[in-house]
């Protein structure tokens, strides 16, 4: 059972003077998205259409076809940003973000490609009277990086970690180190389920059932198990789905930064308690049962709220010799974490950069991009999240629940 401790620092004091925090945090963080990404698109895409244009120089209908449709996919890249501020999901923008969502990836593969080849025709001339070639096998290579990605989207992995409490020691084990018998408490721990425009209902109840089929005790999902947009979460009804998951012990999840970008805080709480789950806010909970291993699961609210409380006043209600597992949705307060004594913390957030070479860049950002860390007595793991944002492909990335066996 679980034995709820309260809140140490209660959601209601907070709720009214973190809006001001919010948008602070949004300008910061969200200019990467509005601005720096799509110049960069603009930029690719503009190359291409060069690119385009110069393959069939000579032959003006097919460079007007090249160019245009290059062209075209910028116009609706650019709508499609459009439609992601207004938070809209029909109409043309819908449109326009589901050619965004699928094209982009290849878009710039393309771009890629097209620069490679550019180069490699100034340095060696005579390469050019296999342009077609070249031209034909980039579009063959990129098409099937893009099957392959999506097809990786598509089947969540389970990664499976054994945490011994008396060493403050996490390992990743394979599926046939042990038995489900043998741990006195199996978390299963995810991330980044994204449930709205791109994980409907069928691809929700393949998630349930991956979870379901590691018999767990305590189910922790730290943070954006909404994408954003709440309508599609509604009307599929997805909190029938989730209802679904088998936790004896109970399921619980944090809050990420989509949850707080639905623009409705309030209406993504109200559907995880009809879901069945126990949203953790700056709050804590004895999971465990009488008499067998516990664990002092501390849910922090999103580094969102600037306001959030230190995990260290968080820590102060807990039991003498209960190893506390902390679920904070972004890794980028692993320092605090180790600064406060806590035992093992997990995050996600970062998607494991989830497309190449975003997977390189996202380093810059985070302290801890994927898998186990260790620092000082702390342990860590940062998932990769089980769905995604409205993007279907991972390139460099997997997605991914993790079971914990805790002895």
């Amino acid at each position: 059972m679980s034995f709820p401790l309260g809140k140490t620092s209660p959601a209601h004091k907070k709720k009214s003077d973190f809006h001001a925090g919010r948008k602070l945090f949004e300008l910061r963080e969200m200019w990467v998205f509005f601005l720096a990404l799509p110049g960069a698109l603009l930029g690719l895409n503009l190359f291409l259409v060069w690119a385009a244009w110069r393959l069939f120089s000579g032959r003006r209908p097919l460079q007007f076809a090249a160019a245009g449709t290059a062209a075209l996919l910028l116009v609706l890249f650019l709508f499609s940003f459009a439609g992601f501020a207004r938070r809209g999901d029909g109409g043309f923008f819908g449109f326009a973000q589901e050619c965004f969502a699928f094209g982009v990836v290849p878009m710039i593969y393309l771009s890629f490609w097209a620069i490679a080849g550019t180069l490699a025709g100034k340095i060696f001339p005579k390469l050019s009277r296999f342009k077609f070639v070249y031209a034909g096998a980039g579009v063959v290579l990129v098409a099937a990086v893009c099957v392959a990605g999506f097809l990786n989207f598509e089947h969540p992995r389970t990664r499976f970690l054994t945490w011994e409490t008396s060493e403050r020691r996490v390992a990743e084990t394979p599926p046939s180190a042990g038995t489900r018998a043998a741990a006195p408490l199996r978390i299963v721990a995810a991330a980044d389920w994204h449930l709205g425009t791109r994980i409907g209902r069928s691809r929700a109840e393949n998630f349930v059932r991956i979870v379901n089929a590691q018999n767990p005790d305590v189910v922790v999902i730290a943070g954006d198990l909404i994408d954003g947009a709440l309508a599609p979460v509604e009307a599929e009804k997805l909190d029938e789905v989730l209802r679904k998951i088998s936790a004896p012990l109970g399921v619980f999840a944090t809050l990420g930064n989509h949850e707080y970008f639905s623009g409705d805080l309030r209406r993504a709480e109200a559907f995880m308690r009809r879901a069945g789950i126990r949203l953790l806010q700056d709050e804590s909970a004895l999971v465990g049962r009488d008499g067998g291993e516990k664990i002092f699961l501390v849910g922090r609210d999103d580094a969102t709220n600037f306001r959030r409380a230190p995990l260290a006043e968080l820590l102060e209600k807990r039991p003498a010799g209960v190893p506390v597992f902390v679920a904070d949705h972004q890794p980028r307060a692993a320092d605090e974490a180790v600064a406060a004594g806590a035992d093992f913390v997990f995050c996600g957030h970062t998607h494991g950069g989830q497309l190449w070479p975003v997977t390189w860049l996202v380093g810059f950002f985070n302290p801890h991009v994927y898998g186990l860390w260790r620092q000082a007595g702390t342990c860590g793991y940062v998932t990769s999240g089980t769905g995604l944002w409205h993007i279907p492909y991972r390139i460099g990335s997997d997605s991914e629940i993790v079971v914990i066996d805790v002895y």
